[in-house]
């Protein structure tokens, strides 16, 4: 049973993590914990009891009954509508404590999505990283075709592979 403190403290659009509990699951999956699982999870309350389902399921699939035996296995990392979906080369610009790699849906920890805090702000250094490796691949690309063109003009180079 869930007593009223915990529940209070549930966040009921948060996302959870807990690390595997092998007796949670069928004797099929033990061997591999991650088949159809994620690991992460958000709050459903079904009859008056809570359940922690598994993010890999839109509805139904893998849950476990919340209580207060099991309530701290749940880690709290973040509610959905404080964070936004970014790609992986804004994901990195951003502080380690902000943001997060996780698996959201049925495509897996493969397929995780990348969110970060919708409040948080880039770190200067790591964009001013980022443009300047741009800036020298594209003086790096620049110099190649000048390079290229020069052997055309010149006729040194196999036009096929120009």
């Amino acid at each position: 049973m869930l007593s009223q403190k915990n529940i209070d403290k549930l966040h009921t659009n948060g996302i959870y993590r807990c690390d595997p509990v092998l007796e949670w699951l069928p004797s099929y999956k033990r061997n591999n914990p991650y088949w159809s699982n994620n690991w992460t999870f958000r709050v459903s309350k079904y009859k008056d009891k809570y359940y922690m389902r598994d993010t890999y399921w839109s509805t139904g699939g893998d849950s476990v009954e919340l209580t207060d035996d099991n309530f701290d296995s749940f880690e709290f990392l973040f509610d959905l509508n404080n964070v936004k979906y970014v790609g992986y080369n804004d994901f990195i610009e951003y502080p380690e404590e902000d943001r997060w790699n996780v698996p959201l849906d049925s495509g897996g920890i493969g397929m995780a999505k990348y969110v970060v805090r919708r409040d948080t702000k880039k770190i200067k250094e790591k964009v001013v990283e980022r443009l300047e490796y741009e800036i020298n691949s594209l003086k790096s690309k620049l110099e190649w075709k000048e390079r290229t063109l020069q052997r055309v003009l010149d006729d040194d180079v196999d036009l096929e592979y120009a």
